[in-house]
């Protein structure tokens, strides 16, 4: 998913403290896990004990089924993922737990409760125990440079699209480190693992050493002494004012931010801010200027030493004013008023506050935000809430949309807002069509069930929607050919419309921070007749991803299995999805968080009455 950032990150860790049922799949009865000759020694109510049974299974047979389920990562999976071991057993977990514990003396049984607290402890417990390899020989480092390549060739999905020749790249790679005199640099072998599969554009894809402490390093957290954001497609260098989401220029006379040690913004957005290298134009641009806010970690993930000085040069488009200017390890990030709002929004639903889901407009329009693409099993009354928000908005003239910021999530929106934005003259509706990366043309894969995606033999479609994929299928071009042997059979979303639509315009709103679902979101419904995409491109990306370990470096490779096309043929990676009116923010929007965009809209929407 999908990063939204530090708010985002306090979002989701305040959703698990407020929602008792995601509080029972992360919890856990102890507060840490150590191993001795592979059994677990556990500790509970500040003591360590032998485990010798969990209600009704003795430790064996709990580590057996996690040997024979999780393979490498057994361990992990019964120390910090118990409930979902139980649950993958069939067995539903209640808040108390019996347990029968042994010190090496006496036995003792004790009612242990779960908490997402004791589990947060047992995460820190092992993050702080876990070995920190700093480097690994020059041997490991190619037979991890080999399994890395095997793993795009035979697990990418997106590598069967790319013209990128990763295979030049990696053996330049090889005769690099077998010509080094010492041993390899994990953290080097990482970026450069990470730069090669941001070439490929799997969006959903990272490379990452997890035991790398940032702390540690001395240059990591360094940052430019001022703000910088985008406007009118320039990065703009700003200063925060005393009311929250307010700007102004840090220099009202130079506004722009034109280079970086005699490098361009755009140059080195180009060279170094490679996780953001396939996104759409607008969602490079802001991913890259965020990404520059945080120069030391900018220059660390390129393998590159930070500048002791860094020359800034400053323009109005004629004139210049050049600065030499120090990092600083002060964090601070541009974040509007919407942003914010759109956090503050999404905090409030997993509450179970719904008041800031809607509302009306001036001229008698619906509004509606989405901030996150939310589970409804996770939030009690969210369904029901959205049905109801239909309901009283049926004889609005107008319904707009709006999930800018957005940074994905579940599809679960997807097939509740289709049965009222979808007309019964265009039901059923194919809004995407993906494919999942296998040796096995006829394969099940649950992952593409949960995001409602199914072949065309599926006991999910009727006749109707046979006929509806028949014709879709007909019209389908995917924008470049791939190799259908490595992939399974076309997997469709069926949206369908409800007893009672929604019969007026809608428009759906969206930004270059609208990620994944959000992304989905737009695309589904775009070219349906009653539907208008406004705003700036998505920010794309539809993902599956699966999560490797290389052997000797252990480097964390999460690659996605699933090409995921639009209905135009475009993956929703790197394309996005484009609007039909174009409103992008102006100065007013990013320097005072005025939603001109939404305003704009409004007057469209208005004139034409």
């Amino acid at each position: 998913m999908r990063t939204y950032f530090i708010l985002f990150a306090f979002c989701l860790i305040s959703f698990i403290g407020f929602s008792q049922k995601l509080q029972l799949e992360k919890a856990s009865p102890f507060t840490a896990v150590k191993w001795k000759s592979n059994q677990p020694i556990v500790k509970f109510n500040a003591a360590w004990y032998h485990l010798e049974k969990l209600n009704i299974y003795t430790t064996k047979e709990l580590l057996d089924f996690c040997k024979k389920e999780f393979g490498k990562k057994w361990k992990k999976r019964f120390s910090e993922d118990l409930i979902e071991v139980l649950k993958a057993m069939g067995v539903k977990s209640n808040k108390k737990v019996n347990l029968i514990l042994s010190n090496g003396t006496q036995v003792q049984n004790a009612i242990g409760t779960y908490t997402f607290k004791n589990r947060q402890k047992v995460l820190n417990y092992n993050y702080e125990h876990k070995k920190r390899l700093k480097t690994v020989s020059i041997s490991q480092a190619v037979e991890d440079i080999v399994a890395f390549q095997q793993i795009l060739e035979n697990r990418s999905s997106y590598v069967q699209l790319t013209d990128y020749n990763y295979k030049t790249t990696l053996d330049l790679l090889k005769n690099t480190v077998v010509k080094s005199t010492k041993a390899i640099d994990i953290n080097y072998l990482t970026h450069e693992f990470a730069k090669i599969m941001a070439e490929i554009g799997d969006r959903h894809s990272s490379v990452k050493n997890e035991v790398f402490a940032k702390e540690t390093h001395a240059t990591y957290f360094l940052q430019l002494p001022f703000i910088i954001a985008p406007i009118n497609g320039k990065a703009v260098a700003l200063k925060r004012l005393k009311k929250e989401g307010e700007y102004e220029y840090f220099y009202p006379d130079f506004p722009i931010l034109k280079s970086i040690n005699n490098l361009s913004v755009d140059a080195i957005i180009d060279s170094l801010v490679y996780t953001a290298k396939k996104a759409p134009k607008e969602a490079k641009l802001t991913k890259g200027i965020m990404a520059l806010q945080q120069l030391g970690k900018c220059y660390f993930m390129n393998n590159l030493i930070v500048p002791k000085q860094v020359e800034i040069v400053f323009t109005n488009g004629k004139t210049a004013k050049i600065e030499v200017v120090q990092l600083q390890k002060k964090r601070v990030r541009y974040a509007s008023k919407l942003e914010r709002n759109t956090f503050l929004k999404s905090r409030a639903i997993q509450k179970g506050n719904f008041k800031s889901i809607s509302k009306v407009l001036k001229g008698n329009i619906g509004y509606i935000a989405l901030p996150e693409m939310f589970y409804f099993n996770e939030i009690d009354g969210l369904e029901q809430h959205i049905d109801s928000v239909f309901t009283a908005f049926y004889k609005r003239k107008a319904l707009i949309i709006d999930v800018r910021f957005n940074p994905g999530g579940t599809r679960d929106f997807i097939q509740k807002f289709a049965r009222y934005i979808i007309p019964k003259s265009a039901s059923p509706w194919v809004a995407n069509v993906a494919y999942f990366r296998t040796g096995d043309k006829n394969v099940i894969h649950k992952s593409m069930s949960s995001r409602f995606l199914y072949t065309d033999t599926s006991n999910k479609f009727n006749n109707m929607d046979i006929a509806a994929i028949d014709v879709f299928s007909k019209n389908f071009t995917a924008v470049k050919e791939f190799d259908t042997t490595k992939f399974s059979n076309p997997h469709y979303m069926v949206l369908k419309s409800g007893h009672t639509p929604y019969l007026k315009p809608i428009y759906i709103l969206v930004n270059e921070r609208s990620f994944s679902a959000a992304s989905v979101f737009s695309s589904a419904f775009k070219g349906l007749p009653n539907v208008c995409i406004v705003g700036v491109t998505s920010d794309g990306a539809s993902g599956n991803s699966k999560t490797i370990h290389l052997q000797h470096s252990n480097i964390r490779v999460k690659i996605s299995r699933m090409l995921s096309f639009q209905r135009n043929g475009k993956t929703l990676d790197g394309f996005g999805t484009k609007p039909d009116i174009y409103i992008p923010e102006n100065a007013t929007q990013i320097l005072a968080g005025d939603d001109f965009q939404l305003k704009r809209l409004i007057k469209i929407i208005n004139n034409n009455e």
